[in-house]
């Protein structure tokens, strides 16, 4: 995991209206995660996107690299989202050729969230999806993964306080672990040791793959890259089945 270069370069945000860019996108996922309510909507809105701020301060904090990337009008951006998109979507398709394939046959109870997805409306799954990405990514990478990273290179007197590569692993990993845990007291009373240990492995998996995009190519990057994988198991998945 090394620092990002290319051409004229801009810190990916690190901008004034990048910050308020995705503070703006959190305070909107933060909305949508409750039912609509004159208290808790705006409330949970206030909530997620002071968040964002907060896990921005501890990024910077954290001295990871900056990611960075030439400065492009507004075309080239959602071309990289885009991209970004792309390379989740594909991570997500794999994910579910495994399980389809793979773990289905021997633990068929991983198939029934794909289904029960399937029974909702596509903009009540859209909408989870945003709250997901947008979320899951400010809690485990922007916040947590650079937490851990920070505390880690300042308990090791690493130079400058900048973690290493190993430093930057070890976060990883164990904020994946994380990410992974949180997601099994969902399945309730239909968890047994097969689906327990399937899900905290693709979640753990996609959890890696995602703490590099934030390491990599940024906060932005990294949502866009949920999204794409979550597209394929909440979109794609319950037409497989």
């Amino acid at each position: 995991m090394q620092e990002v270069n290319a051409g004229t370069e801009v810190r990916i945000a690190a901008t004034p209206s990048g910050r308020a860019a995705l503070v703006a996108a959190s305070a909107i996922a933060g909305g949508l995660a409750v039912p609509l309510d004159v208290i808790a909507t705006p409330l949970s809105a206030a909530g997620l996107g002071l968040f964002a701020a907060l896990g921005l301060f501890v990024w910077r904090w954290s001295c990871l690299p900056r990611p960075r990337t030439a400065a492009q009008g507004g075309v080239m951006r959602l071309v990289r989202a885009a991209g970004w998109m792309a390379v989740g979507l594909a991570v997500g398709l794999v994910m579910l050729a495994v399980i389809r394939l793979i773990i289905e046959p021997v633990v068929p109870g991983i198939a029934k969230r794909m289904a029960a997805a399937g029974a909702l409306p596509v903009w009540r799954r859209a909408a989870i999806i945003y709250v997901a990405a947008v979320g899951e990514e400010l809690i485990f990478r922007l916040f947590l993964l650079s937490a851990i990273a920070g505390i880690a290179a300042r308990l090791l007197r690493l130079p400058r306080q900048v973690p290493t590569p190993a430093v930057i692993w070890m976060a990883n990993g164990l904020s994946a672990l994380l990410f992974a845990g949180v997601h099994l007291p969902s399945w309730g009373g239909a968890l047994s040791l097969g689906l327990a240990l399937t899900v905290i492995t693709l979640n753990a998996v996609g959890g890696v793959v995602l703490g590099y995009m934030f390491v990599n190519r940024g906060i932005v990057a990294a949502i866009w890259t949920h999204a794409g994988a979550d597209c394929a198991i909440q979109l794609i998945g319950p037409l497989t089945g």
